[in-house]
């Protein structure tokens, strides 16, 4: 099942995984993150994994970075960017250690095999 956001798109992999794909150059606002947690509320009512398809580039306000992935049911978050993507990878992993740091985002990992990172996220 696929649904649209004002931001992109989200598919369902399996009951409880599913894969969003930002639209290319969008900036992840508060309100989107507010649109976001909204979706998911009205959706699910167990625990999920999300991958973030980084094949279109975006970026994110500070508010957005800082809100990401805060759906309480949101388990675990895979990223998915291309193998030649190493600069945004780096900024990523960057900004995910930080926030580890600070006891917050413990189950986000970094892909460049959309299979490894499906498998990675079936263990909920």
């Amino acid at each position: 099942m696929k649904y649209q956001l004002s931001y992109g798109e989200i598919e369902q992999l399996a009951d409880n995984i599913f894969e969003i794909t930002p639209k290319k150059g969008i900036i992840v606002y508060k309100n989107i993150i507010d649109e976001g947690r909204d979706f998911w509320n009205n959706l699910r009512d167990n625990p999920f994994g999300l991958l973030i398809n980084c094949k279109n580039k975006f970026s994110r306000s500070f508010e957005g970075s800082r809100d990401m992935g805060k759906y309480p049911l949101q388990q675990k978050t895979a990223f998915l960017f291309g193998k030649d993507d190493t600069e945004s990878t780096k900024q990523l992993e960057t900004t995910l250690e930080i926030k580890q740091m600070s006891g917050v985002f413990f189950y986000h990992k970094v892909f460049s095999d959309r299979d490894e990172a499906v498998k990675w996220l079936s263990d909920i």
